[in-house]
């Protein structure tokens, strides 16, 4: 007589009533229930709801009494149980198209199977699938025939390659084998491309270079965009595939205010409007090239020049064809009755102001000839919103503190489909920072400004105008003074960022003696200047890096990069396992890819792909110096040829 629980769900001869019973008592006795060959296909059925716990799941999959809609519900997640279910073959055999029928997620994990009966593979390969082909070019146990008919299918150039390269149906290379590899990888795409993370990992300086030319055209000019890629990369990229992209190019180097002056003086030479354009509008520009384009005959040459917060009067008197060796006070007085006219007429038709080129040029005319402007002008200039009349006016040195501050209003708030808006309202901040008669307000305002130029422009003013009176201006320039002092103690950089301040938190990372728990807690600051350079400071320690290596905010890419570039100098295990975080994916991928290729990838991650079902990664595991001596002897018996030829070499080393 049966004495337990136990051995009643396991006993065939037990009652249907009693192992319905049994089931309900205990995940250990629905188990035992699953697989008893006498459990009723209802109970079965119920058991096979079990999300919860597999082992009742994988039971009632191998079970020859659950219903087929059961079977194959959970095949998918059990091939193995569901094809050796005693059941299974005579379903087969029932309906010889059984098998291609399945869902495809059942196919797939199947196929996915090392041993699985060769008659499958056959069934297989009779359905039109890419996806499919490709796992049976990638089994082992496939036969010469099904290979020869994927290598035949027109229709399937790439997985016809892959079935070529199987050792089954070629036999073992015995030379050659890294130039064939390269030189399908570079013609054939074998898995998902995710551009984002390709570029990520190039910026991360983690990307062989053998792969460089094969990134995405948008990544390839993202590069080629990009001020800080080195001549040499760019060079190569635009002679393989976009020599029309060098015109581009040169127009965002001449438009960088870090170009080298010597190439901004070469490109003022250059015969092209939209180069001349950037020349012009770059802060950095000597003045005189920026003299030498203000005497050409090109309104929007002209118009970057003026818009240059850099411009001296000098270059804006060329502009306006003003000569110093004349009497000027005919032109100031007819400059003056001209703009009074003007706004005369339309308060007296009460209508929106409207200026034209020439209106907007007499007044630029008039606040660059005449320090002494009328209150009557001034109050006539006071509401107008023009970008251009906005700069006139924050460039002059007498403009009244109301207008400075409408100009401020301007600056941050003015919206505008225009493309050139948000440049232009940074040129106002930086000459409105610059005007002696900026208020205390207004600086202290913009020294908390995200651009350093105009924060840098605004502190400069303060300490020029008004640190010798004024209490709070004297407290944060004292501040200031401590944060750029590379002798400052430790602590007292750790107590000036408290303030958050932009202005003051930059230069704290930039300074040397800023401590490892300062930059860790500056490393939480929004700023992404003040990011960038604690990930370049030496004295961050691997938590912080790994804390800005983990950024997974929209617009932070480039943080995460540096960081993981100073990861990798200072704990190369710590940046491989960030590395393999970033790339993980249920399905082959080009970043994860890229990252199996590179002796930073953990062992533990190369092993875990080392069965993919992308040859490619399978390679890459293959050679990849940091992959374990027991996945290295599986590789080398790997279907594909390629694989295996790699796999064989690497031995020989270990």
């Amino acid at each position: 007589m049966l004495n337990s629980p136990i051995d009643q769900a396991a006993d065939i001869n037990t009652h249907p009533d009693i192992l319905r019973d049994l089931a309900d008592e205990s995940i250990e006795l629905a188990r035992v229930v699953a697989k008893n060959p006498s459990t009723p296909p209802d109970v079965l059925e119920a058991l096979s709801g079990y999300d919860h716990d597999p082992e009742i799941q994988r039971n009632v999959t191998a079970n020859p009494n659950t219903p087929v809609e059961e079977l194959i519900t959970l095949g998918a997640d059990f091939p193995y149980e569901l094809i050796n279910n005693p059941v299974f073959p005579l379903l087969v055999l029932e309906n010889p198209c059984f098998f291609q029928e399945l869902p495809f997620d059942v196919i797939e994990s199947v196929l996915l199977l090392d041993d699985i009966p060769e008659e499958y593979l056959v069934m297989a390969a009779s359905l039109d699938s890419y996806e499919i082909s490709n796992l049976i070019a990638n089994h082992k146990k496939v036969p010469f025939h099904v290979l020869s008919q994927i290598v035949n299918n027109p229709k399937r150039e790439k997985e016809a390659y892959i079935a070529s390269q199987h050792v089954t149906f070629a036999g073992e290379i015995t030379e050659g084998w890294n130039e064939e590899i390269w030189r399908a990888i570079n013609k054939y795409t074998f898995l998902n491309r995710i551009k984002e993370k390709e570029e990520f990992l190039y910026n991360a300086g983690v990307l062989d270079e053998r792969l460089m030319l094969g990134l995405t055209p948008y990544s390839l000019l993202n590069i080629v965009y990009n001020p800080d890629t080195p001549s040499d990369i760019a060079e190569l990229i635009i002679n393989s595939f976009f020599p029309e992209v060098q015109a581009q190019r040169n127009l965002n180097i001449a438009s960088n205010p870090n170009t080298p002056i010597n190439t901004l003086i070469e490109f003022s030479d250059a015969k092209e409007n939209q180069l001349l354009i950037s020349v012009a509008s770059n802060p950095s520009s000597p003045v005189f090239v920026l003299e030498k384009l203000a005497n050409m005959d090109n309104q929007e040459i002209k118009q970057a020049i003026y818009r240059n917060y850099n411009t001296p009067n000098s270059v804006l008197k060329i502009l306006y064809q003003i000569d110093d060796t004349k009497e000027n006070e005919e032109s100031i007085q007819n400059l003056k009755d001209s703009i009074m006219k003007i706004i005369q007429y339309y308060q007296k038709y009460q209508t929106a102001l409207y200026l034209n080129d020439l209106d907007i040029n007499n007044i630029g005319k008039l606040l660059l000839l005449s320090n002494n402007i009328d209150d009557l002008i001034w109050k006539r200039l006071e509401n107008l919103t023009s970008f251009d009349v906005l700069i006139a006016l924050a460039r002059h040195p007498k403009t009244p503190v109301h207008i400075l501050k409408h100009i401020h209003l301007q600056s941050k708030y003015y919206k505008s489909n225009y493309p050139k808006t948000k440049s232009i309202k940074k040129t106002l901040r930086i000459l409105l920072a610059r005007n002696p008669q900026t208020s205390i307000n207004i600086l202290l305002h913009l020294i908390r400004d995200d651009s350093f130029q105009v924060y840098s422009e605004a502190i400069m003013n303060l300490k020029t105008n008004f640190a010798l009176y004024n209490q709070q201006v004297a407290h944060f320039l004292d501040k200031w003074e401590q944060a750029n002092n590379q002798e400052a103690p430790p602590n007292t950089l750790h107590d000036i960022v408290n303030t958050r301040s932009i202005a003051l938190c930059l230069a704290v990372a930039n300074n040397p003696n800023a401590s490892a728990e300062t930059l860790h807690k500056l490393a939480f600051h929004p700023n992404h200047d003040v990011l960038t350079a604690v990930t370049k400071h030496q004295n961050t320690s691997v938590e912080t890096l790994l804390t800005l290596s983990r950024k997974r905010k929209k617009g932070y890419s480039n943080i995460r990069a540096h960081a993981i570039k100073a990861l990798i100098q200072k704990e190369p295990n710590s940046s491989g396992a960030v590395l393999a975080e970033i790339v993980s994916s249920n399905e082959p991928t080009s970043p994860r890819f890229i990252f199996l290729l590179h002796p930073l990838a953990p062992p533990e991650f190369l092993a875990q792909h080392a069965s993919s079902i992308c040859w490619i990664e399978r390679y890459a595991v293959a050679q990849n110096p940091s992959t374990p001596a027991h996945v290295i002897s599986e590789l080398a018996v790997d279907a594909n040829r390629l694989v295996r030829a790699v796999a064989y070499q690497r031995l020989q080393t270990l």
